[in-house]
């Protein structure tokens, strides 16, 4: 038998064409391309989200700042406050404590007037008050805690002691007096 080749040449496996290699290599070339551009654009992405971070963060530090000033001066506010308080506390005692003896005494002065008596010594711690003198007769030690009472801005007034003692020629008697304030 006889064999006839019909096919103009003859079928034999032959290399790949050049200009399939050259277009592989373009491609691949053209893929490693875009994989750089899509992480170059996704570093900026990054990049922009950092910045943004960063301005977010120095804007809350800024916030941060201020209201440590606000709580710093609301803490020194609060400080003054206390400060001008207690000024008041102690004014209002003061007010109160100043009027105490000075009254204590216009009483007691409107008490000995018609009297033939005299004060040595007046104590007043508080409310309580002691009254050291001296009178020419008992009466006007007893008239003298009558007038006591009358002002009626004392309350629990005794007697502590009465005792004769003579200066000079003249009798005069020692007395002690305590008393409380009203009020």
């Amino acid at each position: 038998m006889i064999r006839i080749n019909l096919l103009p040449e003859p079928r034999t496996k032959g290399a790949k064409k050049q200009w399939d290699v050259r277009i592989e290599a373009v491609g691949a070339l053209v893929v490693v391309l875009l994989v750089v551009l899509a992480c170059f654009y996704y570093a900026s992405l990054l990049d922009e989200e950092i910045e943004a971070k960063q301005r977010t963060k120095q804007e809350k530090e800024k916030q941060i700042a201020a209201l440590q000033q606000q709580v710093k001066q609301v803490e020194d506010f609060e400080r003054r406050k206390k400060q001008l308080e207690d000024k008041g506390r102690i004014i209002d005692q003061l007010e109160k404590v100043r009027g105490g003896p000075v009254l204590a005494m216009d009483y007691i002065s409107q008490s000995l007037e018609p009297l033939k008596l005299w004060l040595g010594q007046l104590a007043i711690k508080e409310k309580k008050i002691d009254i050291e003198g001296k009178a020419m007769t008992q009466d006007d030690i007893v008239e003298f805690i009558n007038n006591l009472r009358r002002t009626e801005h004392f309350v629990n007034i005794r007697l502590v002691e009465s005792r004769a003692a003579t200066e000079g020629k003249t009798t005069v008697y020692q007395f002690k007096v305590s008393a409380d304030l009203k009020g």
